[in-house]
């Protein structure tokens, strides 16, 4: 195992009745290589850079019914980081099961601030926080129990998911899969197949490109609006149970139109074009 701590640092203390704890650390790294992180609260950005090195920086903070009840949380949620070869991980999970539970005002904050080579595969999970990755070349998995995901100029596969968030997708290329089971997805000038759904928002992708690959847009409670290029070619399938279906693109249908349903080739056909609401509109504009 080949790690070099630079700095590790944990400084605990009281001010205005919160409990802080601070941890640094650094590893040697090669690209291509793959981070983990598996946490119980916080919110996750990782960012990239040219020193073939990971670091990761730790900030939580805690309220509590006092001092040492807040150390004790933290303390029953300790940070481990490790190494095996080229995959680093940094995970926190509850020792015990107890509620933590008190009549007292509680506050629960974490971030997890983490810089890996421009090319690294990363996998993050937390129950309770955002998760940001920006300008990573790799497979990427993000999931959170309570938060949004924001993803920028992802290049790989994209897995994300989250139980209580927002979805913005901006500048990615390659395979996506975005999820959310309580908020909206915006997809800006994605390259390749896309498959979003959501139970509770608005659906919009924008792509500044022709539609090269299979797009499926859903959602149960909202409406979905997607923008291409006006010589965008693909067959188009789309209907609502709640709403209208509308294109500004021409679709060549069999039949007489229906207004919750348009099914057809749009400039000659192509890839599979799905878009799909329970509750609202859909939409197909032109850029």
């Amino acid at each position: 195992m080949k790690s070099i701590l630079i700095l590790l640092s944990i400084g605990v203390l009281a001010a205005y009745g919160e409990t802080e704890e601070q941890l640094n650390k650094q590893f040697t790294a090669k690209p291509g290589g793959k981070l983990v992180v598996d946490v119980d609260f916080g919110s996750i950005d990782v960012t990239t850079n040219d020193k073939g090195a990971v670091t990761v920086d730790v900030f939580r903070k805690v309220k509590r019914g006092g001092k040492s009840d807040e150390e004790a949380f933290l303390r029953d949620r300790p940070v481990t980081f490790s190494q095996d070869g080229d995959t680093i991980t940094v995970q926190s999970r509850a020792k015990t099961k107890e509620s933590w539970s008190w009549r007292d005002s509680q506050r629960t904050e974490g971030k997890y601030t983490i810089s890996v080579p421009a090319e690294f595969n990363a996998q993050m999970k937390t129950s309770g926080g955002s998760i940001g990755v920006n300008d990573l070349k790799g497979d990427v998995k993000a999931k959170t129990s309570g938060g949004n995901l924001k993803l920028t100029r992802v290049r790989g596969p994209l897995d994300g998911h989250t139980s209580g968030g927002n979805v913005r997708v901006t500048d990615c290329q390659g395979p996506m899969s975005v999820h959310t089971s309580g908020g909206s997805i915006d997809i800006e000038n994605a390259v390749g197949k896309v498959d979003a759904d959501t139970s509770g928002g608005n659906v919009a992708a924008r792509f500044a490109a022709p539609v090269s690959e299979d797009v499926t847009l859903k959602t149960s409670g909202g409406n979905v609006t997607m923008r291409v290029p006006e010589k965008s070619a693909f067959d188009l399938d789309a209907s609502t149970s709640g709403g209208s279906v509308s294109s500004d693109l021409p679709v060549s249908t069999s039949g007489k139109p229906k207004r919750t349903h348009l099914k057809g080739p749009v400039n000659g056909g192509g890839k599979e074009v799905v878009l799909r609401t329970s509750g609202g509109n859909i939409q197909v504009k032109k850029l």
